[in-house]
């Protein structure tokens, strides 16, 4: 059985479905990893609010069929390595299609899944880089994939609506809601951070926000020009109110 969640103001932030940025510096063959702009600006938020970014990674790359993180190198290792203690990488699937791959279209492909992802990310960013998710693609899976997932250290099931931090003794995870996916707000910065400080004033401590990756690239078809700047105000809402950034799966 999980210990009790420990007591303070904190919060988890994730970003779902990466695979754009992998195949971004695969194409361009930087010299650092931050070259690539989106993780350039993650740094940079890093840095400026002390937040705690998880990537939760596809294998295979839909936007762009001929890449699969099998062919990125293994050369940018030790720079992924030496930013491991802010920037995480986590299971997310094989790829974006199909819907709810865990639930409903192919569930017992999860082992599998993982272990060839694990394989490639092991290579590409070491062990101290990976952590485990706390959340599903489409956010639902079977008691299977749950418990198999379980067994690879994930503590806390996200859902769409929930209520705050259950305990759920069959899984033996917390599951709690997402409070903010930056995304949905298409640019109402406003509107995060309006959000965010009604949890707050609530008196909720434990706070889970997310966005999904491919908005940042101007080439997908639903771009956010302020996608970075969405991130930023979240975390600076978070700072003002002195919530400190952790790994939900490494507090308890």
């Amino acid at each position: 059985m999980l210990a009790k969640l420990p007591e303070g103001k904190m919060y988890n932030f994730f970003i779902d479905d990466n695979v754009f940025f992998f195949t971004d510096i695969y194409k361009n063959k930087y010299k650092s990893i931050f070259d690539c702009f989106y993780l350039a600006n993650l740094k940079k938020i890093h840095e400026e609010f002390g937040t705690l970014f998880t990537l939760n990674s596809f294998y295979h790359n839909h936007h762009q069929a001929e890449f699969d993180i099998s062919l990125f190198p293994d050369t940018y290792k030790e720079e992924f390595a030496a930013n491991s203690s802010w920037l995480r990488f986590a299971f997310h699937g094989e790829s974006e299609f199909p819907g709810y791959p865990y639930s409903e279209a192919y569930p017992e492909k999860i082992g599998e899944h993982y272990a060839k992802w694990e394989k490639e990310m092991l290579r590409i960013v070491g062990k101290d880089s990976l952590i485990a998710p706390v959340i599903f693609h489409y956010y639902d899976a079977t008691m299977e994939c749950k418990k198999f997932m379980r067994e690879k250290g994930q503590k806390f099931l996200t859902i769409g609506e929930s209520e705050h931090m259950v305990y759920l003794p069959e899984e033996d995870m917390y599951q709690l809601k997402a409070d903010a996916i930056l995304n949905l707000f298409k640019d109402d910065i406003e509107g995060i951070r309006n959000t965010l400080e009604e949890k707050i004033a609530s008196g909720q401590e434990k706070i889970m926000i997310g966005s999904h990756e491919q908005y940042s690239f101007p080439f997908y078809s639903n771009y956010i020009p302020r996608y970075f700047d969405e991130i930023r105000a979240a975390c600076e809402i978070m700072k003002k109110h002195d919530y400190k950034c952790v790994y939900f799966n490494e507090i308890v």
